[in-house]
């Protein structure tokens, strides 16, 4: 009679998967190629904001992806926020759809996930079209005189800063959502300044890695034209009173909108539309009626600014 022999199970640990988030309005001209830079193994999630002008865009696409209908455009960071919650991966990359990533972008990010460990918000080298680093060098929050900024001779390697760029970036999705994703307050612009203050203030290293690559067009991500330079820029400008306002800086209007009057005047004597549209929607933005966050009961305060700061 033969003893039977004792089976051996080898406990292989699977390689963590990732789920390519974008986020289109009206971006249909950009996105089918901004797909088509995601290697196959990963999943694509597209959150549609009710864009206008349709979803004809789908046909250029040759890949699977899962798309994700909003009722209405509730906003960027409401909108990433959507689509992390229907990724399938282990970690979340959000890209804009007029960026593209090259080859091994991924694989170099999840590289740095092993050297550095989680949690953690992993940036890759964003670059322009023309081939110049198109890096995240101060916020509203944090602003950085230009002689204080590092010029690009100066970086070797991998480096750590406190400022996401939310054109691309990484993280463990189950860490996003748990830090509450992008605040759902701020509907356009400076969702990102927000996102790195509370992952300062939470201990979490926000790094950007050399070896990951993508080349963003910036400002493409929707048809131009000066309505739409008008709406952004009101629409940046609430970001920036909501922002400021749940960390306790928030500055008077009656100065900037003077500023900002000057400025339409001038454009109109130079004949600049582009330029009077921006100052303009800029003052309509400080004009409007907005439902500002109270610091205590967003943030702790302005001493949890300054505590994140050191």
């Amino acid at each position: 009679m033969t003893t039977p022999q004792r089976l051996l199970f080898v406990k292989v640990k699977k390689p963590p998967s990732v789920s390519v988030v974008f986020v289109s309005y009206n971006s249909g001209r950009v996105l089918p190629r901004a797909i088509a830079s995601v290697p196959a193994a990963y999943q694509v999630v597209v959150v549609d904001n009710a864009s206008p002008e349709g979803l004809d865009w789908q046909s250029e696409v040759a890949r699977p992806f899962d798309l994700v209908p909003m009722s209405a455009n509730l906003g960027f960071g409401t909108a990433c926020n959507a689509g992390a919650r229907a990724a399938r991966g282990d970690y979340v990359l959000f890209l804009n759809p007029d960026a593209v990533m090259e080859e091994g972008t991924v694989p170099a990010l999840l590289d740095a996930v092993k050297r550095y460990g989680d949690p953690g918000i992993f940036m890759p080298a964003i670059l322009g079209e023309n081939g110049r680093p198109m890096r995240k060098e101060g916020s509203i929050l944090e602003p950085v005189p230009r002689k204080r900024r590092l010029k690009a001779e100066e970086i070797a390697g991998d480096y750590c800063t406190r400022f996401v760029h939310g054109a691309a970036f990484l993280m463990e999705r189950r860490a996003f959502l748990a830090m509450g994703g992008f605040d759902e307050g701020i509907f356009l612009y400076h969702e990102d300044d927000d996102l790195a203050l509370r992952a300062i203030r939470s201990g979490i290293p926000i790094i950007v890695v050399a070896e990951a690559r993508v080349i963003h067009a910036g400002g493409k991500s929707s048809a131009p034209g000066w309505r739409q330079t008008f709406r952004i820029s009101r629409f940046k400008k609430h970001s920036e009173r909501y922002v400021l306002a749940k960390y306790g800086a928030a500055r008077g209007k009656v100065g900037e909108v003077t500023y900002l009057a000057a400025g339409c005047l001038l454009a109109l004597l130079m004949l600049d539309i582009h330029r009077l549209m921006i100052r303009s929607g800029k003052i309509a933005g400080l004009c409007d009626r907005l439902a500002l966050p109270t610091v205590q009961a967003r943030t702790g305060g302005a001493d949890a600014f300054e505590k994140g700061r050191r």
